[in-house]
C-alpha cells in the first residue's frame, strides 16, 4: 500500500469521466482566453514599436523576439490594452474566472470524485466561470478582429457563440 500522500483511488466511472471532461473543456476555454489576450498584447506592442521607429528587417526581428520572449501575466496583458473601464472590467472578471478554473477548481478532487462532488453544484459553478470567461473571450476576440481588420460578429452571432461554448463545456 502506498503512503497516504499518493493518490490511491484510480476507479473510473461514466460520471467520473464526464466531470473530468467538463474540467478539461473548461480549462481549454480558460487557456484560449489567456492566449488571445497575450497574443493581442504582443501584437500591439510589436506594432507600436514598428510604428515608432523606422527599422530594418534585422531590427524588426530583434523587436519581435524581445517582445515574444518577455514574461507577461494575463493581468499585464489586459492592462496593456488601456481600455474603457467597462471593457477592462469584463476582461479582468474573465481573468479571475480563468484563474479559478486553472488554480482552484480541482483542489481536493482526486481519486474517484463520484462520491464527493455534487454534480449539479459543480456544473453550476463551472457554467458561471465559463460564462464569465466567454464574455471576456467575446471582448478580446472582437478586439483581435478590429486589430486584424476582420469583420466583427453581430449580437445574435455573439449570443449563439456564448451559448455554444457553454453547451460544449457542460452538457453530456
Amino acid at each position: 500500500m502506498p503512503p497516504a500522500n499518493f493518490i490511491e483511488d484510480f476507479e473510473r466511472t461514466e460520471h467520473f469521466d464526464f466531470l473530468h471532461a467538463v474540467i478539461g473543456r473548461s480549462l481549454i476555454v480558460a487557456t484560449r482566453f489567456d492566449s488571445m489576450c497575450t497574443s493581442l498584447s504582443i501584437a500591439l506592442e510589436i506594432k507600436q514599436g514598428y510604428i515608432e521607429t523606422i527599422i530594418t528587417d534585422k531590427c524588426f526581428d530583434v523587436l519581435v523576439n524581445k517582445t515574444i520572449t518577455k514574461y507577461r501575466t494575463l493581468d499585464t496583458s489586459i492592462k496593456s490594452f488601456k481600455l474603457p473601464n467597462e471593457m477592462s472590467t469584463i476582461l479582468h472578471d474573465a481573468r479571475k474566472a480563468r484563474n479559478e478554473i486553472a488554480h482552484s477548481l480541482t483542489k481536493e478532487l482526486e481519486g474517484c470524485i463520484d462520491t464527493n462532488v455534487n454534480e449539479d453544484d459543480f456544473i453550476y459553478e463551472v457554467s458561471r466561470l465559463v460564462k464569465t470567461i466567454t464574455d471576456g473571450d467575446i471582448v478580446i476576440s472582437s478586439l483581435m478582429s478590429v486589430f486584424n481588420r476582420d469583420p466583427i460578429l453581430n449580437e445574435s452571432s455573439l449570443n449563439k457563440y456564448s451559448s455554444h461554448v457553454l453547451s460544449w463545456v457542460v452538457e453530456k
